[in-house]
């Protein structure tokens, strides 16, 4: 028969806590030992032997054994081959009791000698969903009480949460690569950033400054690379927590089955209030509630980073010009949040052929620049029409104003009212450029103490020669 510690939830609780323990500075084989030393334990074994496919289609390696010598972990079984093989090719689990020596179906061959005696054994197939992932075998002495039919069955209901805490020690390691893998990108990133930083003013005084929309379509694709994969591994993990808790529940409804042993049911009682399992259950699922809200709202700002960028659009084509200015919108959010209200007053625009990356740039200068003329708090206002064969968008502020002798100087080169180090001068002077280069136009009035407003004229067909 089986040990009893296996119904116990101390047992099952510890064999978790070792896979989710599992952190850096643990080596793997480490983690696999300790487990499988707690499941020999708990299975009342001698010796048992973990064997994992690491990769598909790849032979079984071994990864942990108890009573086994020590160049065997490492080695590798080929499936069909040894009882590990047959098992994780078959997915079916064995009982074996007695002399197998001469059983053709493990293809190998048993060497005996008189002083070897039978011994009891049973193997179980790790399975995640209905894909093998390796191989569990524990074995008794001739002198312990011989494994049968039931503590087979018995057993396999244990290693279903065995597999679980196994692959879920496969994702803390592969977790870790990932955050080594974003480390290194981040440092590629800063080092990026200060490569533009230094070589910034050059670009901008030569008139060849790149749209900001190209770091953003790079930071969006080395978002999106990792959001992809925690996406999926917190669905993956969402799965296996309701396995966890089915089987918990399984355990609970055994507990009326516990009143002949009052002891054993205190103490399964007891650990449930200490743990305060009904507590962790509805905790958990809130925390995987809120981290897949996160993931969603991270997906969404790369998808308008994406959308600010057109990087790959980067040729003249017909667009929605209000998309633009909504994916730039968010992109600025922050710096206009806490300084202006921005009200929506669109028009109903045709599509609109142009560059929609280099417009996203001169929308982004319009905003910005909106919301430094505000000292305080006001409003940004956005609107938008078609007139006969043109387009316009119109920016509204309700800042400081321009003064009449700076309204003629606002567009060239390197003018800027705003304090020493707040500005370069060429926001409105590359804007200017870009809308001449849509064979457009920029119309501005301002008054001082009372606010300022652009409006951007741009044909809705771009002549056939374009510059």
């Amino acid at each position: 028969m089986l040990s009893d510690k296996v119904t116990k939830l101390s047992w099952v609780y510890q064999l978790y806590r070792l896979g989710q323990t599992s952190v850096p500075r643990d080596r793997p084989e480490q983690v696999r030992h300790a487990i499988l030393e707690h499941i020999v334990e708990g299975f009342g074994a001698n010796s048992g032997t973990l064997a994992l496919i690491e990769e598909d289609n790849q032979p079984l390696t071994i990864v942990a054994g108890i009573d086994i010598p020590d160049y065997v972990i490492g080695s590798k079984i080929e499936r069909g081959s040894g009882i590990l093989g047959l098992v994780a090719e078959t997915g079916q689990a064995l009982l074996l009791n007695g002399d197998i020596s001469n059983d053709a179906r493990f293809k190998v061959t048993v060497v005996r000698d008189q002083s070897t005696r039978p011994r009891s054994a049973m193997c179980w197939p790790l399975k995640i969903e209905d894909r093998v992932i390796g191989a569990l075998s524990i074995n008794r002495k001739d002198a312990s009480e011989p494994y049968t039919d039931v503590d087979l069955e018995n057993g396999g209901v244990v290693v279903n949460l065995i597999t679980v805490v196994i692959e879920n020690t496969r994702l803390h390691r592969d977790q870790e690569k990932r955050i080594a893998m974003l480390s290194k990108m981040n440092e590629e990133i800063r080092s990026v950033n200060k490569h533009l930083e230094d070589t910034q003013n050059q670009l901008l005084q030569s008139g060849k400054m790149a749209s900001i929309g190209q770091l953003a379509a790079g930071v969006a694709h080395e978002i999106n690379n990792p959001v992809g994969y925690i996406n999926s591994n917190l669905g993956t993990l969402q799965k296996y927590l309701k396995d966890v808790f089915t089987m918990l529940d399984a355990y609970e409804q055994a507990e009326p089955l516990l009143a002949a042993n009052p002891e054993t049911l205190a103490n399964i009682r007891a650990l449930r209030d200490r743990f305060d399992i009904a507590f962790l259950k509805e905790d958990v699922s809130a925390l995987m509630k809120e981290s897949q809200e996160g993931i969603t709202r991270v997906k969404k700002i790369v998808q308008e980073l994406k959308d600010f960028s057109h990087i790959d659009e980067a040729e003249w084509q017909w667009a929605n010009i209000h998309n633009g200015l909504d994916s730039t919108l968010n992109i600025v959010w922050n710096e206009i949040k806490y300084k202006a209200e921005v009200v929506k007053e669109y028009g109903s625009l045709p599509d609109v052929e142009c560059l929609p990356s280099q417009l996203n740039q001169v929308f982004m200068n319009m905003l910005v620049n909106a919301a430094h003329a505000i000292e305080e708090r006001g409003t940004i206002t956005l609107r938008s029409g078609v007139q006969g064969e043109e387009v316009w968008v119109e920016f509204n502020d309700t800042g400081k104003g321009i003064s009449p002798e700076n309204l003629n100087r606002i567009f060239d080169p390197f003018f800027t009212t705003k304090p020493v180090g707040k500005g370069t001068g060429l926001g409105l002077s590359l804007s200017y450029s870009i809308v001449q280069k849509h064979h457009g136009r920029i119309e501005v009035s301002s008054e001082v103490g009372k606010g300022t407003t652009f409006r951007i004229w741009l044909p809705i067909k771009q002549p056939e020669k374009k510059a």
